[in-house]
Formats: C-alpha cells, structure tokens, sequence
C-alpha cells in the first residue's frame, strides 16, 4: 500500500487525519476528542506542558497505540487497514528514550531504517546511497563507523533521526528530536527536517520544548494540555503571548516583529500557577 499519487493525491489532501480520538487506561482518559489533520509538506510542531499526551499522541498517530474512539486516516484510508510494512514505509519515528545497547557501527544502525525497502538482505545501490544521505543530513556523518553505544547523548540523536531519514517515509514523527542536542545542532537538525517539507514534500511532527524554535521553524503548531487539543493552525497565527503563557503557565513576552525574528521571552514574575 503506497500514498496515493496523481489524481488520487489530488482528491486527498491530508497526509494524516485524526478525528474525535479519545485515548485511555483504567481511570480515565489520556487524550479527549482530538482532532487535526496535516498536510504534505508541513512540518508540525506539537508542544505542551509533561504529562500533557504528546508521546501518547504521537503513538496513536502511528498505529503503536489504538484509541478508544474516534478515527486515524493515513492517505486517507483508515491506519488499522495498513500492514506493518506499508505502514513502515509511510511513517518514520524517533523515539524520546532510545535503547543504548546498539552493538552495531552508526552505519549498520541507520541501514537498519531501510530494512522496509531491502528485506534483511545487503542493502541496494539505492538503500546504500539512502543512508549516506541521511547520516549527511543528521550531521553525523563523521560517526558512521563508530559503535553507537560509545556515543554520547547528542550523538546518538543524530544517529536516530538519520535512521528514520534513510527510511524514507513521507511522514516523519519525532519525539523531541532537539533532545540532548547543543544549539548549534538543534538549529542544524530542525533546518534539515524543514528543507524535506520544502524539497519532498515530507510532512514533520515534531514534539519541541523551545518555544523559539516552534516560532522559528514550524509551519503551525499544535498546542495540547491535559489530553486536550488547546489550539492547531498556522504558527503565526497561533502562537503568541497569550496562547503561550496560558499553555505553559509562564508569562511570556513577544520580542522583535515584522523586520526582524519574532522570539519569546519570560516576563517578570517568571512562573504562573498551573494548579498544582
């Protein structure tokens, strides 16, 4: 099962769509009666306080976990009709809290995302020139014969988001992809995933803590708190002092504007109550 292309692509314009979804335990509801739908090359941020559903959001989106209600269309056909690999070969995700145990070579590990393609064979000419690229993008080329268990936090969330770029899925789900990354690399990294929302077509859902970062790269936001869809549209729109500092619980200031970089900043007093 592929994503529709041609005519069909033209009739279905989102990538995936989420409808009136309610996730849940025994005691209560995680998420309640979410629903959005992305589009081809957009790249989503998705940011919220912890605890507030994100990864449970992100594991719905890809088939991990099942909603009690509601629906998930991926090209839209219903995601539960998908098999495990055509599944695998239309979403791609970097876990928040990957193994270290790998005792493969960075580049064994990456090639591992074309597994999909390739079967557990040798890699293709294509497969081997996927990887490539990847480590590329990641900035982790330098690594590519390095045990990834003797890597450092950064390090191997390079290695993991370039295995999900070899494996060349359409959709891209990243659990705070920025995680244990310096600057220098989160601004590298988020620019490389924005350039395949512009070149490809790729759709990004990426969870981000840095409301600057969301401000700086991200298409639209999506804003969640207790398992509650606060807010979803294009950033500009949506993301701003009051949205910020309600979702958050800290008083935020827009600094800059129409000529130069819109950023945020605390402002005095820092911390809200969330009522805790």
């Amino acid at each position: 099962m592929k994503p529709a292309t041609g005519c069909d692509a033209m009739a279905i314009k989102s990538a995936l769509e989420l409808q009136d979804v309610c996730f849940g335990y025994t005691g209560g509801l995680l998420l309640k009666e979410v629903s959005f739908a992305i589009a081809p090359g957009e790249l989503i941020a998705l940011i919220g306080p912890n605890g507030s559903g994100k990864t449970t959001l992100l594991k719905i989106m890809l088939g991990l976990l099942r909603p009690r209600s509601g629906s998930v269309t991926l090209h839209g056909r219903p995601l539960s009709d998908y098999p495990p690999k055509s599944r695998a070969l239309n979403l791609a995700y970097v876990s928040q809290q990957p193994s270290s145990s790998f005792p493969l070579t960075v580049r064994e590990l990456v090639a591992l995302g074309r597994y999909p393609h390739d079967g557990r064979g040798r890699l293709t000419p294509a497969g081997s020139l996927a990887v490539t690229n990847a480590l590329h993008r990641s900035a982790a080329k330098h690594l590519a014969d390095r045990r990834f268990n003797t890597l450092s936090g950064g390090e191997k969330q390079k290695v993991l988001i370039a295995r999900a770029l070899a494996q060349g899925a359409p959709i891209l789900l990243l659990d705070e992809p920025t995680l244990h990354l310096d600057l220098y690399y989160q601004i590298q990294i988020l620019a490389a995933l924005k350039r395949l929302c512009t070149e490809q077509q790729s759709t990004v859902v990426a969870v981000l803590h840095d409301v600057n970062l969301v401000s700086l790269f991200a298409d639209k936001a999506l804003l969640l708190r207790d398992g509650v869809l606060h807010s979803f549209g294009p950033t500009s729109d949506v993301f701003n002092e009051a949205s910020i500092s309600d979702l958050l619980g800290v008083d935020m200031v827009a600094v800059g504007g129409k000529n130069s970089i819109r950023c945020f900043a605390p402002r005095q007093p820092f911390i809200n109550s969330r009522g805790n």
